[in-house]
């Protein structure tokens, strides 16, 4: 009587992604618990059986053999091997319909989890290689590439919420170019890195803004644009949310300030331009003009003092605007908070 341990078995799939936590939408603990992405979607289920005086090595249709633990088997046998087609069924209500070669499950096959999660495509060795779709017992699925029970390659994932990814996973993660949508109608196109966003990319909001440039760890992090409906604009450096070096910040209305900026907010030298084209270049303290260092003049450098006008006054910016960027942890929604400008 020979016995031989089925191969490591496939058991629950964990309970997909959003690359994100903290967006417009705002996502509760329970909500990005129930989002966060694990890896090894196969975990092992071993059973040993007996399978008897099988020992043909031709191959034996629709025998039907009780096994160790009470998992039953019926289906094509080769020697005292499964091989061909078969369905394999475990007392938790766990069963797997596919095919079968050298005891291991290879080719084309459906399992379906006892909890109500199913996937059906490609195996290899017992676990899901190739091309495969999993469904969540929830509404959610994932259809694309497997590699050693772990998504990877080309991919489309929609969630119940109606969110949706399509793009590149390695090791069961997102990895490489990709797009996120969001339920509200925000979305990302761009690089992802280990299922966070990491490169460059574009973040759009339902509002109408657009963040455009580098990513580090799902923060606005190296240069980048930053768009507004209205039309304000901000060209130049960010860090962990926030504005700090170098950049320029355009009104709708022609104003201009271009110099440092630091945590968020104008610090440093910097030069405000009127809408009228008149420069003036001044201090800047946690976003408060301290001092003005020059007289107004014009971007040909005479003062407006000569304008054949008369004399004119250069109006100074206000002495308080708020330029924080309320960013908080990009991981599943919106990743930049009201940019109150």
């Amino acid at each position: 009587m020979a016995q031989e341990p089925i191969c490591p078995w496939l058991a629950c799939v964990a309970r997909a992604v959003t690359l994100a936590m903290g967006h417009c939408l705002c996502l509760s603990a329970e909500q990005a618990d129930e989002h966060q992405q694990l890896v090894e979607p196969f975990p092992g289920k071993k059973k040993c059986f007996d399978v008897g005086d099988l020992d043909s090595k031709q191959r034996v249709g629709q025998t039907t053999v009780l096994l160790e633990h009470g998992v039953k088997y019926t289906g094509q046998w080769k020697g005292n091997k499964r091989d061909g087609q078969g369905v394999q069924e475990w007392p938790d209500g766990a069963r797997f319909d596919g095919q079968w070669q050298d005891g291991l499950a290879e080719g084309f096959g459906k399992f379906m989890h006892a909890d109500g999660d199913i996937y059906e495509g490609q195996w290899h060795e017992d676990k899901a290689n190739g091309s495969g779709t999993y469904h969540h017992a929830d509404g959610s699925r994932y259809v694309g590439q497997w590699r050693d029970d772990q998504k990877e390659g080309q991919a489309v994932e929609e969630w119940a919420d109606n969110s949706r990814f399509e793009g590149q996973y390695k090791a069961g993660k997102k990895h490489g170019h990709g797009m996120f949508t969001w339920p509200e109608g925000s979305s990302y196109e761009g690089n992802f890195r280990d299922n966070e966003i990491h490169g460059h990319g574009a973040y759009t909001w339902n509002d109408g803004r657009v963040f455009t440039g580098q990513w580090e760890n799902n923060r606005m992090s190296g240069q980048g644009t930053f768009t507004w409906k209205d039309g304000r604009i901000y060209v130049g450096r960010y860090n962990n949310d926030k504005k700090e070096g170098k950049g320029v910040f355009t009104w709708p209305d022609g104003r201009e300030y271009d110099g440092e900026w630091k945590d968020g907010k104008q610090h440093g030298i910097g030069v405000f331009k009127t809408a009228k084209c008149d420069f003036r270049c001044g201090e800047w303290k946690d976003g408060l003009r301290i001092r003005w260092i020059s007289e107004a003049y014009r971007e040909d450098g005479r003062s407006p003092s000569h304008d054949h006008n008369g004399p004119q006054v250069i109006a100074p910016p206000p002495q308080s605007i708020k330029f924080e960027d309320h960013a908080v942890d990009n991981t599943a929604h919106s990743l930049v908070e009201d940019q109150n400008l």
